[in-house]
């Protein structure tokens, strides 16, 4: 089974409690909302068990094949960016001359 360890900060000195209690409420927060949105989405659908399911875990119409077939037009959707130098950020090129701004 598992066991919990709690984090050390150096090899025998563990992190102090309220520490540890602050990085479990974060964590918390951040994976609670996946299973408590798919029992909420599951309750709202309408029919059995199954068909439910079913619903709640087909894509929409947004989604696109996975088989290749629509991959120019998604290739597209990208081509009317200016790529000078072939550069992708407009912050990095200045009046036709490249600049890095640290």
């Amino acid at each position: 089974m598992a066991q919990y360890n709690p984090p050390m900060i150096n090899d025998n000195v563990p992190y102090p409690q309220f520490a540890q209690i602050i990085g479990w409420i974060l964590a918390t927060f951040v994976m609670c909302p996946v299973p408590l949105v798919f029992l909420y989405k599951l309750y709202q659908a309408k029919g059995s068990l199954w068909e439910r399911l079913r619903t709640i875990t087909k894509p929409t119409s947004e989604w696109r094949p996975n088989d290749g077939s629509m991959k120019k037009e998604v290739e597209m959707d990208n081509v009317a960016k200016d790529l000078k130098y072939g550069l992708d950020n407009p912050v990095l090129v200045d009046d036709n001359e490249i600049q890095t701004k640290l």
